[in-house]
């Protein structure tokens, strides 16, 4: 009798559940259709077929180049039942092809009538047919290398978890869009990968727990075949949740930057998450630099690193609280000026977004076949003083159409001030250089690349051009020689643009948590302004300056001193209000 009423009272439950979640699937016909990003019981069973069938081919030829999601993408990669809302998947399709995994046409037709109702530019939408598990497209889609003779290819990997359907996407994909497949035999997800696209890359140490009869220079060497990494970095995951993915806290923003996560001081993982923060801040980026590191403030967990960078766009996950959305928006918009950066609430709303998984986790980008890339390594920092400083770079054209010449231009700006654009020389090849006069001791000068194809494509380096520029400054020294001011514990940026009249932004970066203060001050040495005065994580912070007082009133013009203070040392740099 007793076991008669258990099977009842477990028929009711179900039945419950059932009308529940078939409410749940009628508010939206995205949400749901999906299995979870974590494994589920019974794939805890099987988790022994992970990658047991999984045939490793040859790595790719010639130098090979892992691309970045920060560079030029054609599209995005998503999969019907969708788990994003359809004003993503609008925004997405404007400028790029939205790339839906669907089982047949019947289901394409299905997707469809939706796009048509939601405003999906259908133009720009295309299909890969292939059955799928789940709509984690991030965690088991493709990873794009440039490789021999300036070709792109995909890296595929065994998915960690055991999905055979999603496991074949990669190879799908590669079929659909032509170009070659390769097989790395290295249990992975692309949650938990991120590169700069310059042989540097992370992932949390789960890679190492994934790939347990594999030694970490034996992961490393991988890396290397592979994707072309020449660093690979494996850290411990600072947040201690069940996923251990990287972009649940940290985003690779361009080759010298990188995104962390921050929380107050009283969270249980801060002193975890200060120690990564710091762990970047003291690494060497791609460009001969430490890393800047930005901070995004997640004091309940939100998933604000678990962004997409799809061309000119960050599309970021909005959580529904007003202040600590606009916050974490303006953030990525200091990081990053010049992309234009939008927010969406999940499926569901304010909980459709979880702190371990959000839309970065659901659309993976479809790097560029046609991309046109620019190679460089910039000036930074101090350089000598000189007759002249040259500018190299490589440009290639992956459509193999050729450049326009006079398109090939190297701009400089001499303390702030307008840009003078040089046609670079064609030394032969893929080669083109260019000069930067030699300058006055103390001059701060900006620059950036540009290159235009007959196929259409433009591009800059940096990425954003003369709006986020290369920047180094002449012949001053980074010590300052009263206060012994030390580079590696703090650094004070060149105000930009300086001289200024209206607004110039000035810029530190600390590598050690604490109080830091940011004033103004007069030629008289008369404090007239405090931009900062607080305890900040360790990170690259940004400040505007408009040449007001702390009362509102506008400053005579005129020079004044940006001075910051870190811990017990000071460093100044001279500001020009101009009237």
């Amino acid at each position: 009798m007793k076991r008669l009423y258990s099977t009842v009272q477990s028929i009711i439950l179900l039945g419950v559940l059932l009308i529940s979640n078939a409410h749940l699937f009628a508010q939206d016909d995205n949400f749901g259709h999906s299995l979870p990003r974590e494994m589920t019981a019974e794939e805890q069973l099987r988790v022994g077929e992970i990658g047991k069938s999984f045939v490793e081919t040859l790595p790719p030829t010639g130098t090979i180049r892992n691309i970045a999601e920060f560079e030029q993408m054609e599209g995005a990669l998503i999969r019907y039942p969708f788990g994003i809302p359809y004003s993503l998947i609008a925004e997405m399709s404007q400028n790029c092809v939205v790339w839906t995994v669907v089982t047949n046409v019947s289901q394409k037709n299905t997707v469809i009538t939706s796009y048509t109702s939601n405003g999906v530019n259908l133009a720009n939408c295309k299909w890969i047919y292939a059955p799928s598990d789940s709509y984690w497209t991030r965690d088991y889609g493709p990873w794009f290398v440039h490789y021999g003779n300036h070709e792109l290819g995909i890296v595929d990997f065994p998915y960690n978890r055991p999905r055979p359907n999603d496991d074949e996407i990669p190879k799908v994909v590669a079929d659909t869009m032509n170009i070659n497949w390769f097989g790395m035999n290295l249990i992975h997800t692309g949650g938990n990968y991120m590169t700069t696209g310059a042989g540097m890359s992370s992932s949390t140490d789960l890679t190492a727990v994934e790939n347990p009869t594999l030694t970490q220079t034996q992961i490393e060497q991988k890396a290397l075949d592979y994707l072309g990494v020449t660093t690979y970095s494996l850290v411990a995951d600072p947040n201690g949740t069940y996923i251990d993915h990287i972009d649940c806290w940290g985003k690779y923003l361009a080759p010298d930057k990188v995104l962390v996560r921050s929380v107050p001081s009283t969270h249980a993982q801060y002193s975890l998450i200060e120690q990564t923060a710091a762990f970047y801040a003291n690494q060497i980026s791609p460009y001969g630099t430490p890393y800047k590191v930005f901070r995004v403030n997640t004091p309940g967990n939100q998933p604000y690193s678990n962004s997409v960078i799809l061309n000119n766009k960050v599309l970021m996950a909005f959580m529904g609280n007003q202040a600590l959305d606009t916050a974490a928006q303006h953030a990525y918009e200091l990081a990053m000026p010049g992309y234009t950066v939008t927010g969406y609430i999940g499926l569901g709303g304010g909980n459709g977004w979880q702190s371990t998984d959000a839309l970065h986790c659901r659309v993976m980008g479809m790097a560029d076949r046609g991309m046109l890339e620019i190679v460089h390594m910039p000036y930074s920092g101090h350089q000598p003083v000189l007759s002249q400083y040259p500018v190299n770079a490589d440009i290639f054209a992956y459509t193999h159409a050729g450049l326009y010449p006079d398109s090939v231009k190297m701009s400089y700006s001499i303390n702030g001030g307008s840009y003078t654009s040089i046609i670079m020389t064609h030394l032969g090849g893929t080669s083109y250089t260019a000069n930067i006069p030699g300058q006055a001791l103390g001059t701060v000068v900006r620059y950036y690349i540009h290159a235009a194809d007959s196929a259409g494509r433009s591009a800059n380096h940096p990425i954003m051009g003369g709006i986020d520029p290369h920047m180094f400054d002449i012949g001053t020294t980074s010590v300052d020689p009263i206060q012994g001011f030390d580079p590696q514990t703090a650094t004070l940026d060149n105000a930009w643009p300086n001289p200024f009249n209206t607004q110039t932004t000035i810029g530190f970066t600390i590598r050690t948590a604490g109080k830091v203060r940011l004033e103004i001050i007069d030629i008289q040495g008369r404090v007239v302004d405090v931009l900062k005065d607080e305890s900040l994580g360790i990170g690259h912070y940004q400040v505007n300056w408009g040449g007001f007082n702390a009362s509102g009133e506008r400053m005579s013009p005129g020079v004044y001193f940006s001075r910051f203070r870190s811990g017990n040392k000071v460093w100044t740099k001279k500001l020009v209000l101009l009237p």
